[in-house]
């Protein structure tokens, strides 16, 4: 997709990215834009799910687009506030079959406040996380990413 494409796609969508992100076509959408365009030309996107939370990250759709918000926004206001208002469920999303991927993604590409919340969170439920199988992805993600 070009830009102009995608900036008039997202346009299209101001409004509705909570409902696009819970179809399972529409989300990836979605998920290009955020790869195209900046977030200072789709801030919305963001803006729009502030109030989501853990559990849009543990929606098999809504992690996708933490995901690309992490990749591509990591640093940007909304996106920070997004993931902050997430990782409030850290414990949670460390075991969770697709909040483990938030959590990952932050662990690749956020904050290192972020990261040293996760870190936390893994030293206080060690055992518990590596004896599920999204946990121990987190923890492998933990020992390729930390410094």
């Amino acid at each position: 997709a070009d830009r102009s494409s995608a900036a008039q796609v997202a346009a299209g969508l101001q409004g509705s990215v909570s409902d696009a992100i819970g179809s399972p076509n529409a989300n990836y959408v979605v998920q290009k834009i955020l790869t195209v365009l900046t977030p200072q030309e789709v801030p919305f996107v963001a803006e729009e799910l502030q109030g989501a939370g853990p559990a849009l990250a543990c929606d098999e759709y809504g992690c996708r687009i933490y995901c690309r918000l992490l990749e591509h926004a990591a640093e940007d206001e909304s996106t920070v506030r997004l993931l902050d208002s997430a990782l409030a469920e850290v414990d949670v999303l460390l075991t969770h079959p697709f909040g483990h991927h938030v959590v990952e993604g932050v662990l690749e590409h956020g904050l290192a406040r972020q990261r040293g919340e996760i870190i936390s969170a893994l030293r206080k439920g060690l055992v518990r996380a590596a004896y599920s199988r999204p946990g121990a992805y987190v923890l492998e993600k933990e020992f390729l990413y930390s410094s």
